[in-house]
């Protein structure tokens, strides 16, 4: 197992690991939470079509752990946060799936070239926490062979406006972690210039959910 020793990855290691255990206790008693259902809603599949998950930023594992009980074959699941993958372990024994997924703990854009390509890439609610969401963008789809899904915070003056407020508190706090704000129409621009089609889209309030497909030939 690989360990994210940058700054970025120890703060947001340090962040989400104080709620692994939330996260993992809150998917055995749910399930998926309510953007999880979507992206798997638009992902339009019971698991069984696909041969490799490659689960960016994968926290306890909810999605890919999903999919694999529903009958796909393996998975790769990346994270920075030590606690998750941790709870992520757990589960994956109790689901009966150790033995078919792989966790690295890691920043995913510099171990990209050790990883397996994936018919399923999956980064929910990740590129608002990395500070680089091209680098991010780019060396996940060149991973992707088929699906693409992924989550943002919506383009709305008030969701803007939170993520501003938040980031700006952080900073002033210098906490270890702070959220990112990026262009989304941009990224979703890079999505499109790269070989995939817009196949499903969905939101709630806070959050839009993305679902693409590589184009035939491309």
């Amino acid at each position: 197992m690989n360990c994210c020793r940058s700054q970025l990855c120890e703060g947001t290691n340090r962040f989400f690991s104080r709620w692994s255990k939330r996260y993992a206790k809150d998917f055995r008693k749910k399930g998926p939470d309510k953007i999880q259902t979507m992206i798997l809603r638009g992902v339009g599949s019971d698991g069984s079509s696909f041969r490799h998950i490659l689960d960016i930023g994968c926290g306890v594992g909810s999605l890919h752990l999903t999919l694999l009980t529903q009958g796909a074959q393996r998975a790769t699941g990346i994270e920075v946060s030590i606690g998750m993958l941790e709870e992520a372990r757990k589960l994956s024994i109790e689901f009966g799936v150790k033995d078919r997924v792989e966790y690295v703990a890691e920043d995913f854009v510099q171990v990209a070239d050790t990883v397996d390509r994936a018919d399923i890439t999956l980064l929910d609610k990740v590129v608002c926490c990395y500070d680089n969401p091209k680098a991010l963008l780019a060396a996940s789809l060149g991973k992707t062979t088929g699906v693409y899904a992924l989550s943002h915070p919506r383009e709305h003056i008030l969701i803007k406006l939170t993520f501003k407020l938040q980031i700006f508190i952080n900073r002033l706090l210098r906490t270890s972690f702070h959220p990112y704000w990026h262009d989304w129409g941009v990224l979703r621009g890079m999505i499109l210039s790269s070989g995939f089609a817009l196949r499903y889209e969905d939101a709630s309030f806070v959050w839009r959910v993305l679902v693409f497909e590589r184009t035939p030939g491309r």
